[in-house]
């Protein structure tokens, strides 16, 4: 999987790091308990029956999220498709009615574009400071 599809999947979910659980839990990918690698779990404040993974840091995170669903993103480089297989494998529904995010898979396609274009920024500064 591409870096940037990581890293703008993470900045979305946990709202460019100050998403509560990315804040408490080092959970960048909103990802529920139980979950590979987590140390604990936090409460979601809207309902006390959902527990959110607790990683010791990003790595962590990362690497639970590559164990839960990498075998299904695996190949996917194009960050529509990727944001769109997210939904489809069930990260997130899509839909508001059923506990997703409306839009989901645009919101997803548009974080991975923004990280996309800060990457290539810092490419080229590195590029040129070289």
């Amino acid at each position: 999987m591409p870096t940037e599809n990581i890293l703008g999947l993470a900045a979305h979910e946990c709202r460019h790091g100050e998403g509560r659980f990315a804040e408490k839990g080092m959970n960048f990918f909103s990802m529920h308990a139980p979950a590979y690698f987590q140390i604990g779990t936090i409460t979601a404040l809207l309902d006390p029956k959902v527990k959110m993974a607790v990683f010791p840091n990003f790595s962590v995170a990362c690497d639970s999220f590559a164990k839960s669903y990498g075998d299904k993103l695996r190949g996917i480089s194009d960050a529509g498709e990727f944001s769109r297989a997210l939904v489809k494998i069930g990260f997130n529904t899509g839909k508001k009615s059923n506990g997703g995010t409306d839009g989901y898979a645009k919101l997803v396609e548009d974080s991975i574009g923004r990280v996309r274009t800060r990457l290539m920024r810092c490419n080229l500064n590195v590029v040129k400071s070289s």
